[in-house]
């Protein structure tokens, strides 16, 4: 059942800066008309503060907005044997959570760090993809018994591109384990997103809805920083500069990109995740409306 929704991940600044309470947030993105919630712990932990997760679902059953999945940055990458197994633990803690809040999916990195550009190349991929495997196994495994689906999003320069994401989605063997598809971070490693979501979308389970300003090398817009996606201009693996916009504002063709989603069989939930340089509040809210305005002129 197809639902628009937005993930909190959008108003996150003001979580962090104390301006909102968590709660607040989620009642905030309900008033701007969501229908489902995405959680994303930039501000909060629900693992140490058990209260926060009352909280959370006495403000769901309140607004009759569901919170469906939780996002997780996570790394299983160039770690010692001792550093991995305490990573597991972590990804697993809040997976105990997630089935306590009963969300149905989890979004779980497998890169979630930086490192030289230099090292984002295929050979360290095809190199380390036994170990991303690995990983997701022993969390799909993990999260079975929980009700709980995995989710490996295209994020960032490593885990990231149409033909390595197929590459995990299609090598880890098992029933619960799907893509959040991040229409806008393909471009991060210089994908077409107009073309990866045509090749992805038959693994989606959740979609992130972004739009990106797209300049070449050549075209310094100045303030770029490396690895700050959020109020910034960065650089994708080719030296792209990349800054998050509203939805429908920046120079990905989502009305394409709405147009492939909607002639395909994909029946789930769009989050709206803004990352751009305006109010965060106003560009949610503008970026929201223009996600369901556009998915409803294609």
């Amino acid at each position: 059942m197809r639902r628009f929704g937005i993930s909190i991940y959008g108003v996150s600044r003001k979580i962090r800066s104390g301006e909102f309470t968590p709660v607040q947030a989620f009642h905030r993105i309900c008033d701007m008309g969501a229908e489902v919630v995405e959680l994303v712990p930039f501000g909060f932990d629900l693992v140490k503060t058990p209260e926060l997760r009352k909280d959370f679902k006495q403000a769901s059953r309140e607004r009759s907005v569901p919170i469906g999945n939780y996002s997780l940055n996570a790394n299983f990458l160039l770690l010692t044997p001792e550093r991995y197994a305490e990573e597991m633990k972590r990804v697993k803690s809040h997976m105990d959570m997630v089935s306590d809040m009963e969300i149905a999916t989890m979004r779980v990195d497998s890169a979630s760090f930086s490192r030289p550009m230099s090292e984002n190349t295929m050979e360290k991929f095809q190199e380390e993809i036994p170990v991303i495997l690995g990983a997701y196994e022993e969390l799909c495994d993990y999260a079975k018994p929980l009700g709980i689906t995995v989710l490996l999003e295209n994020h960032g320069f490593h885990a990231n591109g149409s033909e390595r994401v197929r590459q995990i989605l299609t090598g880890v063997k098992r029933e619960n384990f799907a893509h959040q598809l991040d229409v806008g971070n393909y471009t991060c490693v210089d994908d077409i997103p107009e073309i990866a979501v045509k090749k992805l979308i038959p693994f989606a389970k959740t979609i992130h809805m972004k739009d990106f300003y797209i300049r070449p090398s050549h075209r310094d817009p100045g303030g770029a920083e490396e690895f700050n996606c959020e109020n910034s201009w960065f650089r994708s693996v080719n030296g792209t500069f990349l800054r998050g916009s509203i939805l429908g504002q920046g120079d990905i063709d989502i009305w394409n990109v709405m147009k492939t989603i909607k002639e395909s069989a994909f029946d789930g939930d769009f989050y709206l995740e803004y990352e751009g340089m305006e109010e965060c509040e106003y560009g949610t809210a503008v970026s929201f409306a223009n996600m369901k305005r556009i998915y409803g002129e294609v």
